[in-house]
């Protein structure tokens, strides 16, 4: 079976890996790719599939959550060689596992020169914090005008289908009123890190739990870097999630308006010059 990510063009010049951040979502990954950037690393997440990676690499990441979460999908399981090819030219990978497993980095954990790091935080505050962001963000895609512009434009149409599979990879399928969501949500958070204790190396594993606090002090050391005289970024709250959401989504919107707009106008032409030729008969 053909997969989208073996249509992807290998990268000419690919970076080694370095790090793996195997957190998920909302531990401060924002943040932590900003402090990367700052380090001299070339970190990729999931806000690099939106703005750089666009349509091709959101096929791609939903077509490697759909292989890890459905084993009904005939798709194959993505593996270290696909995350090379996918992200080639970056020596970072961040957040991605958490969506698509952690037997896709098999390969980094035998290279003893790529160092893990997991970014972790209370169960409670982190279920909170997936619904107000990423459910909030699936919850858009069924209501108007989303909901019929989605059909419009096709990446428009692919976001909104990865946002609900990335949610509903962390929520075992459930949706945030279910009665059931946050207590499925915080299983699947705990289990998650648990198994990622277990299998990475932990001789090359860094564990930080945001609530003591996470910064140069706790990372350069780790990196085996000087820590910057600049000021260590700041996270992603809520706002700033939809901010960047709403970055995305503004110009793909307007595509997606002017698209609906010709086919309104072309179906009521369509309407009326048949129902000038009914009038005729």
């Amino acid at each position: 079976m053909s997969r989208e990510i073996d249509r992807l063009v290998q990268p000419a010049a690919g970076k080694k890996m370095r790090l793996i951040v195997a957190s998920c979502s909302r531990t401060g990954t924002l943040g932590l790719h900003k402090a990367l950037q700052m380090l001299g690393y070339t970190p990729y997440h999931m806000v690099d599939v939106l703005f750089r990676g666009r349509e091709p690499h959101i096929k791609v990441m939903a077509e490697g959550v759909a292989a890890h979460h459905n084993p009904f999908s005939g798709i194959r399981p993505y593996e270290t060689a696909d995350l090379d090819k996918w992200i080639g030219n970056c020596d970072c990978l961040m957040e991605i596992p958490s969506y698509i497993g952690i037997q896709s980095l098999a390969a980094y954990m035998e290279d003893p020169e790529v160092k893990f790091l997991l970014t972790e935080r209370n169960p409670e505050k982190w279920v909170r914090s997936v619904n107000n962001t990423i459910g909030e963000a699936n919850k858009q895609a069924y209501i108007f005008p989303i909901n019929i512009l989605k059909h419009f434009d096709s990446e428009l149409g692919h976001f909104f289908r990865l946002a609900q599979m990335m949610y509903w990879s962390y929520s075992g399928g459930t949706n945030p009123d279910d009665a059931n969501n946050e207590a499925v949500l915080r299983k699947n958070y705990v289990e998650y890190i648990r198994s990622v204790k277990e299998v990475l190396p932990k001789e090359r594993l860094l564990v930080v739990k945001l609530e003591e606090g996470l910064g140069w002090d706790q990372i350069c050391p780790f990196l085996d870097v000087p820590i910057p005289e600049e000021t260590y970024p700041r996270g992603n709250e809520p706002d700033k999630f939809h901010m960047l959401v709403a970055d995305y989504l503004e110009p793909r919107v307007k595509v997606a308006m002017v698209k609906f707009g010709v086919f309104v106008t072309a179906t009521v032409g369509i309407a009326g010059y048949l129902g000038w030729k009914y009038h005729l008969r």
